[in-house]
């Protein structure tokens, strides 16, 4: 039902029923509310919760079909609130960082937007939790640049900032970082911004982050949003917990790659386990997760370059042509199983190839066809493409009816 649910998604970018109008959006993602646990129980700092529910993406992304493959094993910096590391998911996980607010080593998280994305990407399984991250073998490495996204701290000059964000980017990358995680947006495309992004990739480390949400009517909808927008950067977007597009996140050229944004099951501050986003879907958990899925893929090819493995991700990602981008959800919704399986022989349609010249590359009209002895598909498109050839078989059907009708008609 799920993948289903997905490759909905799909045909809807796509043109086979028409999309939402594309919504606005702000600069800094707010912090993320404390909502409910699975059972219903409101999350709270004071009392330590733990859900006994695996989260919904591992299924609907097919996470264990891809662990079969890598577990991770990197570095991912996580440049945002900082990380709780006293959380029962993350003690043995994240590493020193840095607290480019009020010194230190960015292993506190007042907010607890850090934290969640940390656990989305890492949680290690505890008992009477059913919480783990979708690279549960990678390491975090906080990198604290803001304190939350509220009016109170952004006067007080501890909200979100383009140019300390930069300096978060570039200290990842000097320390270790393979996997930068930026899961928040701005509308600055400022020269700090922009330098952070292109030292980053060319010290080797991936850069992904958030497309942005929407927060308000009276911005502009088709403004791009960094550094997401910056063309190394892996820019994502979020469907809803049905798979579906939302007006609650940006559709924009800067668009990417999709992935799950909404009822995010995941580490809690200090407090272990707590339902996120369970209203609307918000782009910057959809970031942890496609942050996520660049760990298991860095670790899989750590001979290739971040360009390479940016290209894996997007042209992999679920569509119903190879070749169509729509600004709803770029190239697609992330497909781990097929990312990590993926032969680059030039012959995919779709985003630009690090290694292939684009003349070089076939654009048929629906899935490339893998070679015989590589499942370069997966689970998640051999079901999308079953759902397509079912469409048009039932639509030939219906045309042959009616002409038969015709036909028969005195």
């Amino acid at each position: 039902m799920i993948r289903r649910a997905v490759a909905a998604a799909v045909l809807l970018a796509c043109g086979a029923v028409a999309p939402a109008a594309p919504a606005v959006e702000s600069t800094p993602q707010p912090a993320p509310r404390p909502s409910a646990t699975a059972a219903g129980e409101a999350c709270t700092v004071d009392q330590e919760h733990l859900v006994d529910q695996e989260p919904a993406v591992m299924s609907l992304l097919g996470v264990s079909d891809a662990w079969k493959l890598s577990r991770g094993g990197v570095v991912v910096a996580i440049v945002d609130t900082g990380v709780d590391a006293t959380n029962v998911h993350l003690g043995d996980v994240v590493l020193p960082g840095t607290d480019l607010l009020d010194g230190g080593d960015g292993r506190t998280d007042g907010s607890g937007h850090g934290t969640a994305v940390a656990g989305q990407i890492a949680a290690r399984r505890v008992a009477g939790s059913g919480v783990v991250g979708v690279a549960p073998d990678s390491l975090i490495l906080p990198v604290r640049v803001y304190e939350d996204s509220s009016d109170e701290a952004t006067r007080a000059g501890r909200g979100p900032d383009a140019s300390r964000t930069a300096q978060g980017i570039r200290w990842a990358a000097d320390n270790g970082a393979v996997i930068i995680v930026v899961p928040q947006s701005t509308l600055s495309d400022v020269d700090d911004l922009r330098s952070a992004v292109e030292y980053a990739t060319s010290a080797g480390s991936l850069v992904v982050a958030s497309a942005g949400n929407v927060t308000s009517r009276n911005e502009d909808a088709g403004a791009v949003r960094f550094p997401a927008g910056y063309p190394q950067v892996l820019s994502v977007t979020a469907v809803d917990a049905n798979g579906l597009p939302s007006d609650a996140v940006v559709h924009g050229t800067h668009v990417e790659v999709a992935a799950p944004g909404a009822r995010i099951l995941t580490a809690f501050r200090g407090a272990g386990d707590c339902m996120l986003a369970a209203d609307s879907p918000a782009t910057s958990f959809a970031t942890g997760y496609a942050g996520a899925v660049a760990a298991l893929v860095a670790a899989a090819h750590p001979d290739e370059t971040p360009a390479d493995w940016e290209y894996r991700i997007a042209a992999t990602a679920l569509r119903p042509s190879p070749s169509v981008r729509t600004t709803t959800l770029g190239w697609g919704i992330i497909a781990p199983y097929a990312a990590l399986n993926f032969i680059n022989d030039g012959t995919m349609a779709g985003p630009v190839n690090p290694r292939f010249d684009p003349v070089a590359s076939a654009a048929p009209v629906f899935m490339a066809r893998p070679p015989e002895e590589i499942d370069t598909a997966g689970p998640e498109r051999r079901r999308m493409v079953t759902l397509l050839g079912v469409g048009s078989a039932m639509t030939v059907i219906g045309l042959l009816l009616i002409a038969r009708l015709r036909r028969d008609r005195p």
